[in-house]
């Protein structure tokens, strides 16, 4: 979506089509995955056309190391 341009009205269209060829098809194949973005416009494009979110991937890392700490 490359920062602002998929929020602008004017580009929604053209922002769908890109979102369909890109994360549309991998999110559709397998809704089980956890799916990880780091920019903010990728989870923000999920999150309006699949109603999706999307983690940070450092989300996962601090769970993970939350996780381990908890355990030792």
């Amino acid at each position: 979506m490359s920062g602002t341009f998929g929020h602008e009205a004017r580009n929604a269209e053209t922002s769908r089509v890109i979102f369909e060829q890109s994360w549309g098809m991998h999110l559709d194949r397998d809704s089980r995955q956890r799916f990880l973005a780091s920019g903010y416009s990728c989870r923000s494009q999920v999150k309006r056309f699949r109603g999706m979110k999307l983690d940070h991937p450092l989300v996962v890392l601090l769970e993970r190391l939350r996780g381990e700490a908890l355990q030792s």
